[in-house]
């Protein structure tokens, strides 16, 4: 895939503090019905969603405009909040099954992996939210 592949989505400022950050509420609209991942997209399954965009332009809350990020960000997304934790609990209990546990037990100790993996997630979330950049669209 291309790396300028971008995803765009209409939105209204709803906050400009003028620190070169704006919060918009974007619009989901028929961009979403084209991507293949908008049924475990969270944008996808709501109308509208409160996102922390960055923008050199002097906004106003009111102010309608084009948000956009790369494509690759949204793979990246779903590769951490969706295809890692799979990988993490089919391979615990595959691990454990094979370790001779039984299969409630490693079914259960599958899950406190997942845990763990969701909770190293939230406590890096700083550094992951670094790497998410929304922009305007200038």
């Amino acid at each position: 895939m291309p790396q300028g592949e971008t995803v765009t989505h209409e939105g209204i400022v709803l906050k400009a503090p003028g620190d070169g950050t704006a919060d918009v509420e974007i619009i989901v609209a028929e961009a979403c019905a084209g991507c293949q991942a908008r049924s475990v997209c969270s944008p996808g399954k709501s109308d509208t969603k409160v996102i922390t965009v960055k923008s050199g332009a002097a906004l106003k809350p009111g102010d309608r405009v084009t948000v956009v990020m790369q494509l690759s960000q949204g793979f990246r997304a779903l590769a951490i909040g969706y295809i890692i934790p799979f990988i993490v609990l089919i391979a615990a209990f595959a691990l454990l099954s094979a370790a001779g546990a039984g299969e409630v037990v490693a079914a259960l100790l599958s899950f406190v992996a997942l845990g763990i993996y969701y909770t190293v997630i939230w406590l890096l979330r700083g550094r992951i939210e670094e790497r998410f950049e929304f922009k305007i669209k200038e």
